[in-house]
C-alpha cells in the first residue's frame, strides 16, 4: 500500500511548503495566511509531521532496492542473495584481464567474476572477486580492474596468507568469452576499509545473472575453483537421464589426493539432488614438435630469432592447454598459429612425437616420459588424433617444442655493367638501382619456380631486366656463388663452353632460393 501511495502523489507535492499552501487554500476564503496567525500556525505544525511522515515512506522505500538501498539497509537486501559486506582486513588489490591479439569489439566484464590461484607449494589461493564493471574496449590488449578477497565464515576457507606475490592469481573459474589470460601484476594486500556501497551493489547484480546452481557451467565453476584449470562438464549421450559426466584435464591431477578430495567435494556441494556426477581424469599425452623457421628478416641474430622461437613456444603451449579432453590436435591450426607471427616467413614441415608416464625399465619404479609406439596421425590432413579421456599438451620443461632456424639457400650474384656516354647517376646511385633491378629479377623466378613452371637464370634475361629497370647500357659479366661455396660464370648462348667448366650458359632455379645482389663494376662508355 505505502508503494501504491508514493507512485501516486509526485514528489513535488510532498515538501513541507507544498503542504502548508495547500492546507491554508484548503481552509476557504478570509483565513489569513500571515505568518503568526493561528492558520498558518496550525497549518505549519501539521505540514511539519505529514512531511516527516512522506520523507520516512520514502526511506523505506528505497531501502528495499538493490539500486537505492544503503547503508544497512543495502545489507539486509544483498543477504537474500547469501551476499555479506566485505569488512577491513580482507585482501585487496588489481588483476590484468587480457588477450593476445586486440579486442574486435568492446568486451563486458561483469562485476563479481571470481578468480583464483594456486601458491607456490601447489595448493589452491582464496577465492576473489572483482569489485566493478569494466570493459576491455575495442582495440585493446589488457584491462585492470580492483579485487577483494571473498571472506567465508564458514570456517572452511581457504587459509588466506597476509600477501598475494605478483602473478600468482591465474584462474577464472567462470571465463569470460574474449578473455585468454589473467594475472595480479602488483601484490595483493589487506586492505584497511570496509567495503563500499556502489561495489556491493555491482556485485550483487552479478550474483542475480549467475546464481543459479545444479547447471554444467555451474558445476565448472566449482571444479576451477579448487585449482583445477582443464576441466569438460557435459552429459553423456550413452547414458541415461541425470548422470553428467566430469573430465579433469590437467597433468597429472588424479595423483594429487587433496586436490581429488576437494574436487570431490566442491561438486557434491554443487550439483542438484538426484544428478549422479561421473568423475573422470585424462591421460596427458605429451606433444614434442619439431621443425625449421625461416625468419622474415634473413638477417636477424641469434638472440632476436631466440626470442622468435620462445614466443613460438609459448604459443603452442597456450593452444594445446586450451584444448577440450579429446580434441583432436589440427596441423593447419598449428601452421596457422605460427604463420600468424609477422617474424615468421616460412615453416617447414611439423614432425611430432608423442610421450607418456611410463617407467625406464622394468625393474625401476621411477616414473620417466618414454616415446609412444606408432604414430597418431590421420586423415588427408594428417592431424594428430586422440582419444575421449585423452588431453594433448606441451610442457615447456619437460618437451618442449624442438625449433630450428630455417635458411634459405643463397646465390650472390657480382655484375660487370657498362654505363651510356653521359650517366649523370653517381656510382652508389647506379649500384642501389642495380640491387633494385635483381630483386624484381629475382621474385619473378621465385614465382615460377613455386608455381612448378621452368624458372632459369640466363645472361640474355639478366641482361634485359636491368637494361629495363636499372637502365644500364649492356651487362659485360656475371659472376655467381652458388649456396654450395662454388662459382660459375653466366655468359651468352653462343659462347662455346665445352672447354671451359667453369662457365655455364644457364642455371635452373630450384624453389626457395634466393638472389642477392653482390656488387657490381661499373664500366664507362666514352
Amino acid at each position: 500500500m505505502g508503494d501504491l501511495l508514493l507512485s501516486l502523489i509526485p514528489p513535488e507535492t510532498t515538501t513541507f511548503s507544498a503542504i502548508v499552501e495547500r492546507l491554508l487554500e484548503n481552509m476557504g476564503p478570509g483565513t489569513d495566511p500571515n505568518a503568526g496567525g493561528m492558520a498558518r500556525t496550525l497549518a505549519e505544525a501539521y505540514a511539519r509531521e505529514m512531511a516527516t511522515f512522506y520523507a520516512m515512506m520514502e526511506l523505506a522505500h528505497r531501502s528495499g532496492y538493490l539500486d537505492t538501498a544503503e547503508g544497512a539497509a543495502l545489507d539486509n537486501v544483498v543477504a537474500v542473495l547469501g551476499l555479506k559486506r566485505a569488512r577491513a582486513g580482507r585482501l585487496t588489490g588489481e588483476v590484468e584481464l587480457s588477450r593476445a591479439a586486440p579486442a574486435p569489439e568492446d568486451i563486458g566484464i561483469p562485476a563479481g567474476r571470481q578468480l583464483t590461484g594456486l601458491a607456490a607449494d601447489g595448493k589452491p589461493l582464496p577465492l576473489f572477486e572483482t569489485l566493478e564493471d569494466a570493459t576491455l574496449s575495442k582495440g585493446d590488449t589488457r584491462v585492470l580492474i580492483p579485487v577483494q578477497e571473498i571472506q567465508d565464515d564458514s570456517g572452511a576457507a581457504v587459509e588466506s596468507p597476509p600477501v598475494i606475490n605478483p602473478f600468482r592469481l591465474t584462474l577464472m573459474p567462470r571465463p569470460i568469452l574474449g578473455i585468454e589470460a589473467v594475472t595480479n601484476p602488483a601484490p595483493l594486500r589487506r586492505g584497511s576499509d570496509d567495503e563500499t556501497d556502489e561495489n556491493l551493489r555491482a556485485r550483487a547484480r552479478t550474483a542475480l545473472r549467475d546464481g543459479e546452481k545444479g547447471t554444467l557451467e555451474s558445476i565448472a565453476a566449482a571444479v576451477r575453483q579448487q585449482g583445477v584449470q582443464q576441466v569438460t562438464v557435459r552429459e553423456p549421450a550413452d547414458a541415461p537421464p541425470g548422470v553428467v559426466d566430469v573430465l579433469v584435464g590437467d597433468t597429472d591431477f588424479e595423483s594429487d589426493v587433496e586436490g581429488v578430495l576437494r574436487v570431490k567435494a566442491a561438486i557434491q556441494e554443487t550439483k542438484a539432488a538426484g544428478i549422479h556426477v561421473r568423475i573422470q581424469y585424462a591421460k596427458t599425452i605429451f606433444f614434442q614438435l619439431d621443425f625449421q623457421v625461416e625468419p622474415t628478416n634473413p638477417e636477424m641474430d641469434e638472440a632476436t630469432f631466440d626470442r622468435l622461437r620462445r614466443e613460438l613456444q609459448q604459443t603452442l603451449a597456450l593452444y594445446m592447454r586450451e584444448l577440450a579432453v579429446g580434441a583432436s590436435v589440427s596441423r593447419r591450426k598449428l601452421e596457422a598459429l605460427l604463420f600468424g607471427n609477422p617474424a615468421v616467413r616460412r615453416v617447414s614441415e611439423l614432425l611430432a612425437a608423442t610421450f607418456v608416464w611410463g617407467t625406464d625399465s622394468e625393474t625401476s619404479l621411477q616414473k620417466v616420459l618414454v616415446l609412444e609406439p606408432g604414430g597418431r596421425e590421420y586423415g588427408a590432413n594428417r592431424d594428430w588424433k586422440m582419444e575421449p579421456l585423452e588431453a594433448a599438451r606441451i610442457d615447456l620443461d619437460l618437451k618442449p617444442p624442438r625449433i630450428t632456424r630455417l635458411r634459405a639457400p643463397t646465390w650472390r650474384l657480382s655484375l660487370v655493367v657498362s654505363l651510356s656516354n653521359g650517366e649523370a647517376r653517381t656510382p652508389e646511385q647506379v649500384r642501389e638501382a642495380l640491387r633494385g633491378a635483381l630483386e624484381v629479377y629475382a621474385a619473378r623466378l621465385s614465382e615460377d619456380a613455386q608455381l612448378g613452371r621452368e624458372a632459369k637464370l640466363t645472361f640474355d634475361s639478366l641482361q634485359q631486366s636491368l637494361k629495363t629497370q636499372a637502365r644500364i647500357e649492356a651487362l659485360l659479366g656475371c659472376d655467381v656463388t652458388l649456396d654450395t661455396g662454388l662459382t660459375v660464370s653466366l655468359v651468352v648462348a653462343q659462347t662455346p663452353v665445352n672447354t671451359l667448366p667453369a662457365q655455364v650458359t644457364q642455371i635452373a632455379v630450384r624453389a626457395g632460393v634466393q638472389l642477392m645482389f653482390g656488387g657490381a663494376e661499373l664500366v664507362g662508355v666514352g
